[in-house]
């Protein structure tokens, strides 16, 4: 079982894919039947940070002159530090301070795994200052892709989204950068991350979907060039920038469907040659879409 992961988080994980249900509600109701689960506010948690005495007890992982601040949280089942609950309150300020929380696990003095409004937090118990976002899949102990906009780490969960999903981060991501890059829209480019996401619509079957949503992201609709850039000579460069784009896009998901074939030994699991363009959209471990469909009633498609 990889570290931070629970039965309590396993069932919860199970429950929000065949559900649809929150994470935070799907791991309270899952952990009930193990033992009452630690929900709270942000409110609350932050009112127990900034009124509650220093811990005094010496801390078992690091030396004392190395050992952050702490004070003894009921909240999180033991000594956390001032400043790590601080960062992490604070970067969950915008969703307000009702905003509920849940306590997915507890690893010692190292670290505590918090859920908040659909985003997993890592908050270490021997720095002052380390608390990283993880993947959202619950147990999970990677890092997302790009937190927020593409949530799930790249070498397993990423992969495990639907059509649906990845096109909406797709399309989140290009968006994204299209606002970094907007005084230069021709040179907008959705990088290792865009990456990530193809490779994920690879296994999924959904290129030519999620690889439109990228592109859109990035350049805007293809039909609106001349309505978004009124400038002829930018207009031109935008169009060239998608055409090269798409191709570079295509290589990639070759790429991509190459590796996974290679671990299947070149075999679909009905035993026939897996050949298939990731343009036919069909999952890269599948020899037809007859095949794939056979396998519609597993949650995953690996």
């Amino acid at each position: 079982m990889p570290r931070n992961q629970s039965t309590a988080a396993q069932r919860a994980r199970a429950a929000q894919r065949e559900t649809g249900a929150k994470y935070t509600a799907a791991l309270r109701q899952a952990t009930t039947a193990d033992t009452s689960p630690t929900v709270f506010s942000l409110r609350e948690l932050l009112a127990e940070c900034t009124a509650s005495p220093e811990w005094t007890g010496g801390h078992p992982e690091v030396d004392a002159e190395w050992a952050p601040r702490m004070f003894n949280s009921a909240l999180l089942g033991g000594p956390v530090p001032y400043n790590a609950v601080l960062l992490l309150t604070g970067g969950l300020a915008a969703m307000g301070l009702s905003a509920e929380m849940v306590m997915e696990s507890r690893h010692g003095f190292h670290t505590a795994v918090v859920a908040c409004g659909g985003r997993r937090f890592e908050v270490v118990l021997s720095q002052d200052d380390r608390v990283t976002e993880l993947c959202l899949a619950p147990g999970c102990d990677r890092y997302p892709v790009a937190e927020v906009l593409i949530p799930y780490c790249e070498h397993r969960h990423l992969a495990e989204r639907s059509e649906t999903e990845l096109a909406k981060m797709a399309w989140a991501w290009g968006n994204d950068r299209r606002q970094e890059f907007e005084s230069t829209p021709a040179a907008v480019h959705p990088g290792d991350k865009g990456n990530a996401l193809i490779a994920a619509a690879v296994t999924q079957g959904a290129f030519s979907k999620v690889a439109a949503e990228l592109v859109d992201g990035c350049y805007g609709d293809p039909d609106l060039i001349d309505e978004i850039h009124l400038d002829d000579v930018e207009a031109t460069a935008v169009r060239h920038a998608i055409d090269n784009e798409y191709l570079r896009l295509r290589e990639r998901a070759r790429s991509a469907a190459a590796h996974i074939r290679k671990l299947a030994g070149g075999l679909c699991i009905c035993g026939a040659p897996l050949r298939l363009a990731p343009e036919a959209n069909v999952p890269a471990r599948y020899c037809s879409t007859q095949c794939a469909s056979s396998a519609a009633n597993s949650p995953v498609i690996r």
